[in-house]
């Protein structure tokens, strides 16, 4: 009798099937465990570099400030005092820059010391409205270029959170001084890391879990996912690596430019003794005649660090900042 066998053999169909579904339940599981492993990977790797780079951002971000603060004080207290006292001084020669030969100052000319003037009287109109009214673009600026022509159109109180010229360019310098790109920032929230023209977060697929149809896609997404990771990983840690390059270059400018201060200091308060006795020039000894143009060539040279652009339009280091921290040595080791 062939009739009981169609059960058997409807048995046996069902229990392939059931082992060819639970074979597709394990592999499913086993895909959906890859994906969880891989997604995770990648997250912490990203998430890792997002950190790192945060770090060095924020680092960067304080370094900057306390230039553009140094910067503003020098001009405020050196710069600008020395200019109003030095201005003051009648029948100056500047032939007589030459006694400086013997201490390997440089020498100072007219067209400098009108140079030096302008770039006073532009700051000082700047420093009329205190420091908070550059807001953290107008430090951005000061430090990166400290030039008043950088920083828009200055009016006394009247804040200044834009920068012009090629601050307003440089993302880099935006990036750095944080806020809107227009207020000479761009926070990490705003979509680009622009060092190294990376875009910050990479899309990471990671739904599409729930099916078992969807579990082998899953893990190939995942793979994906640490692909896109590693890559943006790299990428930051190249941005990371500017970064603190900047975050050093800066540190260094900040250092040599106090120091210098520290050394124009009393040459300043002599030079505002002597003037304040005797504004003639032609009756000065050889000694303070000496003593005026030491003065002006440091006030010369200080000034020279501080315009030194230290990043370029791309976010790059400059030679000139190198330049301008050896020669902030030289002239330490002079004055």
């Amino acid at each position: 009798m062939p009739f009981p066998l169609i059960p058997i053999v409807l048995g046996g169909a069902a229990l392939v099937s059931a082992a060819f579904g639970i074979k597709k339940g394990v592999d499913a599981k086993s895909d959906f465990d890859s994906a969880e492993y891989w997604n995770k990977k990648a997250r912490r790797l990203y998430d890792e570099a997002t950190d790192e780079l945060k770090s060095a951002h924020d680092d960067a971000q304080q370094t900057m400030k306390s230039l553009g603060e140094s910067k503003f004080k020098i001009y405020e207290n050196s710069i600008i005092p020395f200019v109003e006292c030095f201005s003051k001084i009648k029948n100056i020669n500047f032939d007589d820059s030459r006694l400086l030969d013997a201490s390997n100052l440089p020498q100072i000319t007219t067209n400098e010391l009108s140079e030096l003037r302008q770039a006073a009287l532009e700051m000082k109109e700047v420093v009329g409205g205190g420091i908070a009214a550059l807001g953290s673009g107008g430090l951005a600026g000061l430090a990166a270029y400290g030039s008043v022509g950088l920083l828009g159109t200055a009016s006394t109180g009247t804040a200044i959170g834009t920068l012009g010229g090629v601050a307003a360019t440089n993302a880099t310098l935006a990036w750095l001084g944080g806020g809107s790109l227009a207020a000479g920032g761009l926070g990490m929230a705003g979509g680009t890391v622009v060092l190294g023209g990376i875009v910050a977060g990479p899309v990471l697929a990671v739904g599409g879990m729930m099916l078992a149809s969807k579990a082998e896609a899953a893990k190939y997404d995942a793979y994906a996912n640490h692909d896109k990771a590693e890559l943006a990983a790299e990428q930051m840690k190249t941005a990371t690596v500017a970064t603190n390059g900047i975050q050093r270059r800066f540190e260094e400018i900040n250092a040599v430019l106090n120091a210098l201060n520290d050394r124009f200091a009393p040459l300043l308060a002599s030079l505002e003794e002597l003037v304040l006795s005797n504004d003639n020039y032609s009756t000065y000894s050889e000694i303070d005649k000496r003593g005026v143009f030491i003065a002006a060539s440091t006030a010369k040279t200080i000034k020279s660090i501080m315009e030194a652009p230290l990043i370029n339009e791309n976010g790059v280091l400059t030679p000139e900042s190198h330049k301008a921290v050896e020669l902030a040595k030289e002239t330490l080791v002079s004055v």
